[in-house]
């Protein structure tokens, strides 16, 4: 049986996150990444969605920085039913998230850290800690246990016995179409089901996704994605020594289905929490978070039962001329949309 400090179960974004910082912080650790994907399906599945990621995002993480560019970011382009149309500056980039992953872990394993490629298959607690066995007979123990494997989550299955408030089933489509590529576009209305359609470029061609079933699919795809996105946050992301990061923890924003930056953080937080000794500190992060604000699910919800009209109507302070002004009478004059105002507006800072 192989002893580690820490075993990290997945390395995809939170994962790569998570180890890369716990031996950044504490080089001393022992600390594996158990990983059930290699070569062409780790990239197949982390192409999966439209790989953009807020200059915020990697404010929050130095030293990491955005390699792998294939685009600069600086719009955001909302198309909402009435004929509203929103152009918003922002900051941000489109990377190729399979490279950038992949040079986290290459970085984490330079400093000492372990990758096994191999699936977990059970998961047990053993005194303050726990033994985890692998399809390939391996057993490993550690003391800190982290759970980024995904939607599907063993970790959260196993030790939790929790699944997510909601989950959003999408397709993506890889399209011969060449966009604008410094702009990212989200088409809104009630076919959407409380989501959107984005369109993100990549390179020479397009990623465009949707909810499965509310959109047709492009004639021109030549590849498409399938994925789950769970969405809302559980309230218990820590079981004495064992916690949850990124998906495996419902972490997306329920508004903007926007994953990655607070995938990452969380990734962070509990290393820092471990190297502290104190995993509970993750627990409170993520209560006081203000990713975590309850009025993202509330605004998912109700867009969820808004038809077309009551997009029009709940676009209206949204409009140009944009002022603080007009936002105000906004919320005072259609107290049936306040949810969706607040939500909208916080969700500029914290959706991606």
């Amino acid at each position: 049986m192989d002893d580690f400090d820490a075993i990290i179960v997945g390395g995809g974004p939170s994962g790569a996150s998570a180890a890369f910082f716990l031996k950044r912080i504490c080089p001393e650790m022992s600390v594996a990444v158990v990983e059930r994907l290699d070569g062409g399906k780790y990239g197949r599945y982390h192409r999966m969605c439209g790989e953009g990621m807020s200059k915020a995002t990697f404010d929050a993480l130095a030293p990491l920085q955005p390699e792998h560019v294939v685009h600069h970011i600086t719009k955001a382009r909302e198309v909402w039913p009435g004929g509203t149309v929103l152009v918003a500056a922002v900051e941000g980039y489109i990377l190729d998230r399979t490279e950038l992953f992949r040079g986290i872990l290459a970085r984490f394993r330079a400093a000492g850290g372990v990758i096994l490629n191999d699936a977990v298959d059970v998961i047990r607690k053993e005194g303050g800690g726990f033994v985890v066995s692998t399809t390939s007979l391996r057993k490993l123990r550690c003391r800190y246990l982290i759970g980024a494997d995904g939607t599907h989550s063993m970790v959260r299955r196993t030790l939790f016995k929790e699944e997510p408030p909601a989950v959003i089933w999408a397709d993506q489509y890889l399209v011969d179409q060449k966009l604008d590529p410094d702009t990212i576009t989200f088409i809104q209305g009630e076919r959407y089901k409380g989501a959107y359609r984005w369109e993100f470029p990549s390179g020479d061609m397009a990623r465009i996704g949707f909810p499965r079933g509310t959109d047709e699919a492009p004639r021109n795809a030549v590849e498409i994605h399938r994925r789950a996105i769970p969405i809302g946050g559980l309230d218990r992301i820590v079981d004495g020594n064992a916690m949850l990061v990124g998906d495996a923890a419902a972490l997306a924003n329920p508004l903007t289905a926007g994953g990655l930056r607070v995938a990452m953080l969380s990734g962070r937080r509990a290393a820092e929490s471990i190297a502290a000794g104190d995993p509970r500190r993750y627990q409170e992060w993520w209560q006081f978070s203000p990713f975590s604000n309850s009025i993202y699910m509330s605004a998912y919800r109700r867009f969820m039962s808004m038809t077309d009209q009551d997009y029009a109507r709940a676009a209206r302070p949204f409009r140009r001329p944009y002022s603080a002004i007009r936002m105000a009478f906004g919320y005072l004059l259609m107290p049936e949309y306040r949810d969706v105002i607040r939500a909208y507006v916080t969700s500029d800072r914290y959706g991606w």
